[in-house]
């Protein structure tokens, strides 16, 4: 189908292809084609094998998707000039719309590419050798009317204040602007509901549609609080693996594993919360970035300020494998992101494990940066266990920042720097093993010592007061068991 160049397209489609966009019978291959923008209400069959052509957009109504269904995307391509000649099969939730996927861990939904052999049963491992397998389908966009911090310079100057042109899909010129932009996100609202996503896998995605415009595995924008994020896993995206890009929506155990940049990426005054993040870096030497990078905007000091607030996670970097030019931190607060990282485990960073930025070369403190958040009391790091090197047994050194020992408040934050032993007496074989090699990870924590002691207390309703740092329950079954992609080919010993 021919591409869809601007937004005076898009609208003009839109206008003659009212019907639900989905295929009433499948094609030679046996897949339902959705090759057309979605509208009104419609509800995928779990017995048909779905598969997005181009770049789909849920325009209205509530795309609802039934537990055990498969959908496929086309991969992207373009040509000799950089052009893309044929888009990655993408699912886009507009503002206004909605998407209702639940699956269960016994019958998760499954996003993959085009020609997955056996995506229930076999899994398309990530990495192949030492090669990340990847970039063989677009991803899943979902896009709201919560707060973002953009403002109006530049090419978005015509844009209402708060608004933005989600990054991953082509960006209309002056010339093309038409009442339906599907690619805009943000507004005034946030508690919006972009609906329900849950247990949910995106396999082997993500397209570079030009420099710093890329699809992610799931990239948000401008989501908000009444919307559902629990159990979703991004696995092998050429890309980040979730980024959001402002938006209020809150989130629960969220796997983000072998992906190539980073496996959390916040951006554009994100301020939701966050519990039971988990990421697992691919330590080939190739790929795998950031655990998290969390920044506030690109425009100095614009508001709402990147304020979330996190508790739970934990993170695995790639130890010496580390990814060619990675610098910074493991985790990496910049651009005047803030918020809250509260009782969370971050091992085997290989890099830093922690970079506030925020200081130019005299040592000064820039007033527009995540140092100044810390100093102000809207950044707060605490009750963190960092060790960087899995087959030391000792406290390691770990924080490499700007403004040195006061970003941290090291020594009074409650912070330590001591071994969680994730995998008792197997914490030693995540310095050797690959991620991606059967129980070549390990991810619960040992019961003792700053794992179950010095624990910030939980805010609010929405986290779950556990006992625990880190992501996973040491005494109990791993949340990732049995329905994400690592549990099922066995590289999680869980």
């Amino acid at each position: 189908m021919k591409k869809i160049t601007s937004l005076t397209a898009l609208a003009a489609f839109s206008a003659t292809a009212t019907y639900a966009g989905v295929a009433t019978s499948a094609n030679v291959d046996g897949y339902f084609e959705i090759d057309s923008p979605i509208s009104g209400d419609v509800t995928l069959n779990s017995a048909n094998k779905y598969l997005l052509t181009e770049i789909v957009y849920v325009t209205d109504g509530t795309l609802t998707i039934p537990e055990g269904t498969v959908i496929y995307g086309k991969i992207g391509v373009k040509d000799g000039s950089n052009n893309v000649i044929q888009e990655p099969g993408t699912l886009v939730v507009t503002r206004g719309a909605q998407i209702e996927a639940i699956g269960t861990p016994s019958d998760p939904i499954i996003f993959t590419f085009e020609g997955d052999p056996d995506p229930k049963n076999a899994p398309t491992a990530p990495v192949a050798g030492d090669t990340l397998v990847t970039g063989l389908w677009g991803g899943v966009i979902v896009l709201g009317n919560a707060p973002i911090n953009n403002d109006q310079s530049g090419s978005n100057a015509l844009l209402v204040p708060g608004t933005d042109f989600i990054e991953g899909l082509v960006e209309p010129s002056v010339e093309d602007v038409e009442p339906n932009m599907y690619g805009v996100y943000g507004g005034d609202a946030p508690h919006d509901s972009s609906g329900i996503i849950k247990y949910v896998s995106i396999r082997n995605g993500g397209f570079n549609l030009s420099a710093d415009n890329e699809i992610n595995g799931l990239t948000m924008g401008g989501v908000g609080a009444g919307t559902v994020l629990e159990y979703v896993e991004v696995i092998a995206g050429q890309d980040d693996g979730f980024e959001w890009f402002g938006g209020t929506v809150n989130s629960k155990y969220l796997l983000s594993a072998y992906n190539n940049d980073d496996a959390f990426d916040y951006d554009q005054g994100f301020s939701g919360l966050g519990q039971f993040w988990a990421a697992v870096l691919a330590n080939n030497g190739v790929d795998g970035d950031k655990g998290g990078e969390f920044d506030g905007d690109d425009q100095a000091g614009a508001k709402p300020y990147a304020v979330p607030v996190i508790y739970n996670m934990t993170v695995i970097g790639t130890g010496e494998d580390v990814k060619s030019g990675n610098g910074g931190g493991q985790i990496d607060y910049d651009a005047n992101g803030a918020g809250g990282l509260f009782n969370s485990i971050i091992v085997e960073s290989g890099i830093a494990s922690l970079d506030i930025n925020g200081t130019v070369g005299s040592g000064e403190i820039e007033s527009t940066s995540s140092v100044a958040q810390l100093e102000n009391g809207l950044l707060n790091i605490r009750s963190n266990i960092w060790h960087r090197d899995v087959s030391n047994t000792s406290a390691d050194v770990v924080a490499d920042h700007d403004a040195g020992a006061a970003d941290l408040a090291l020594n009074t934050g409650n912070n330590a720097f001591t071994n969680p032993y994730i995998g008792g007496a197997n914490y030693a074989v995540m310095a050797t093993a690959k991620r991606y090699s059967v129980d070549g990870v390990y991810l619960k924590p040992s019961a003792f010592g700053d794992v179950i002691n010095n624990l910030e207390p939980y805010i609010g309703t929405f986290f779950d007061a556990v006992t625990y740092k880190g992501a996973f329950d040491p005494s109990g079954t791993t949340w990732t068991s049995g329905w994400t992609v690592p549990s099922t080919l066995g590289y999680f010993a869980e």
